[in-house]
């Protein structure tokens, strides 16, 4: 595949990156020799115009002299069904074809397989795909001082591309580096507004239709239609939905929160307004949201068994008329109950609904909604011996020819261009071994994980083909989320071991709590007194002023 002048595609993504354009940085584009070899520069207009050579000021693929590099990232099992590890796969035979390198992958099983890798002090020379901000105790910040992690700031001149996305976006750009003015790594890029929103209510629209009944909006009106549900379709479980979607989407311990908008709580997790930063769980709103969660719970609207149902009982429920309103994904949710459902019942629908709103026609103070950056980044570690290469290989998903085998795979197999747009081939969509959509993109591109690259909006648009995801993510983006989102925030070195014992307990607390109360196995009226009071006293309102020091000096960088 040989690249020449950057396409529109590739331009149009670097300018939807640029919208709060910090730097003189122009892009990037991709220069194509006589033999098949591309040019990656990350050059000014200055710097072009002074004589200096393309070649001088860029990175070259396939890279001269190529060499071998480790890659250690955790198990995935859209990989590993159809392949022994990555590098089994058409999209690594490609990669390591363009890229002119030997790369070796290893898959630690999990969270725990990771934690042995990173205790043995024997790392392979890159560690991809990882949630460092979340899964690394400390975060990366502690990575850093652990000399796991190899900051990059002396090998960006390696990384021409990807200096070109920071200096084009300064949310990126500061996302990516610790209060120390360290750059972590190559980070995983969600560029798109249509990539932040994934997850959020669904509702059994034929059962709407059938009854004659409208989407509901409000607390009230939700509970009035699992009542119908209950009362007329039959549902024993009308609400269904595992801890887990409960805390993440519906609650928003990680993210903006579908249900708790009506209450006037954004989230229940750190947010912040005008630069002042709040937690959801320390604030008297949330007892509201406990209220009307024990009221559905008690009048078993709510699934009894929600602490301990699993991912497949949950979708078994909306599938098989159990429930007729669940919490889940835009596509796993959405898309795969539709794709399953398909021939075993025609008339079987769902489509997405919410946030809910206090009163009818409000817009959401928030949805599930993630940063751009969302903490997963390729790092250089301490056992690396050529970080020069590293440093080469990880720029390679930010250039053009990058960008598109990443998110598209290959040409003529993966995908086609038409009237120049990447567009998957059946092969993704209707793959004759029968592999459901993601399970095939895994075996021809990254587009769909968590590596380190700019995903492109244009792999959720056709990775959604049903008319009801369509539906479904135009309801769900429908928020005021980013006036409440904080940003991917670091804790000062000298402050990390404080709160992470605090948060620590504070988590601990809370779920637990939470549990309680919509259980009803704590009442309500201990909100104040016992529950409010131990959060004081556990100190939350430290952890808060160490959140607020932290987004302060995010905003500083």
């Amino acid at each position: 595949m040989k690249f020449g002048k950057a396409s529109p595609i590739f331009m149009a993504l670097l300018a939807a990156a640029s919208l709060t354009a910090c730097g003189s940085g122009n892009g990037s584009a991709s220069s194509s020799s006589s033999t098949g070899a591309s040019t990656s520069s990350a050059a000014s207009s200055e710097s072009a115009s002074s004589g200096a050579s393309e070649e001088a000021q860029g990175v070259v693929y396939p890279i001269p002299g190529g060499g071998k590099l480790t890659i250690a990232m955790t198990e995935e099992a859209q990989v590993t069904a159809n392949a022994a590890t990555l590098g089994d796969t058409p999209f690594a035979e490609e990669l390591m074809k363009q890229t002119g390198l030997d790369l070796e992958y290893k898959h630690p099983a999990g969270k725990d397989g990771m934690n042995l890798l990173f205790a043995s002090g024997d790392y392979p020379d890159i560690i991809a795909c990882y949630p460092f901000f979340t899964d690394y105790a400390g975060g990366p910040v502690k990575a850093i001082k652990d000399n796991v992690i190899v900051p990059v700031n002396d090998l960006m001149e390696y990384m021409p591309d990807l200096q070109a996305v920071f200096d084009g976006n300064e949310l990126y750009r500061k996302s990516c580096i610790t209060p120390a003015g360290e750059i972590i790594g190559a980070p995983m890029i969600r560029n798109g507004d249509e990539l932040l929103t994934s997850a959020g209510l669904i509702i059994r629209q034929d059962w709407l239709d059938d009854l004659g009944l409208e989407t509901p909006e409000t607390p009230e009106e939700v509970a009035n239609v699992l009542r119908e549900f209950r009362d007329k379709k039959g549902a024993t479980v009308p609400f269904s939905f595992t801890l887990t979607q409960l805390n993440s989407f519906g609650l928003g311990t990680t993210g903006g929160s579908c249900l708790t908008s009506p209450f006037g709580l954004p989230t229940v997790g750190f947010y912040q307004h005008d630069g002042k930063v709040y937690n959801g769980f320390y604030q008297a709103e949330f007892k509201d949201v406990l209220a009307w969660l024990n009221s559905l719970y008690s009048e078993g609207l709510l699934d009894q068994n929600f602490a301990t149902i699993e991912d497949s009982v949950q979708s078994s429920n909306i599938m098989n008329g159990q429930s007729g309103i669940t919490i889940g994904r835009l596509n796993g949710g959405v898309g795969g109950y539709l794709q399953t459902m398909s021939e075993k019942d025609p008339t079987f629908n769902v489509v997405g609904f919410g946030p809910l709103v206090a009163n009818k026609g409000d817009v959401p103070l928030t949805t599930h909604y993630s940063n751009p950056v969302n903490g997963y980044f390729n790092v250089i570690t301490s056992s690396c011996k050529d970080q020069e290469l590293a440093a080469k290989f990880l720029n390679f998903p930010y250039t053009e020819q990058g960008h598109l085998l990443y998110n598209f795979g290959i040409e003529g197999v993966s995908y086609t261009m038409e009237n120049g747009t990447p567009t998957y081939t059946e092969l993704i969509t209707k793959n004759p071994d029968g592999l459901n959509m993601q399970y095939a993109l895994a075996q021809y591109t990254r587009s769909w994980s968590g590596d380190g690259m700019l995903q492109d909006p244009l792999y959720i648009i056709q990775y959604s083909p049903f008319p009801q995801q369509k539906e479904t993510l135009k309801r769900w983006t429908n928020s005021t989320a980013k006036e409440y989102k904080m940003p991917l925030v670091s804790v000062a070195d000298e402050f990390s071991n404080e709160y992470s014992a605090l948060i620590s307990d504070i988590n601990t607390y809370t779920s637990e709590m939470t549990l309680r109360f919509i259980t009803g196995q704590e009442s309500l009226d201990n909100f104040d007194s016992v529950y409010m009071a131990t959060l004081q006293s556990m100190n939350i309102e430290r952890a808060i002023e160490l959140q607020q020091m932290a987004l302060d000096e995010f905003n500083a960088r």
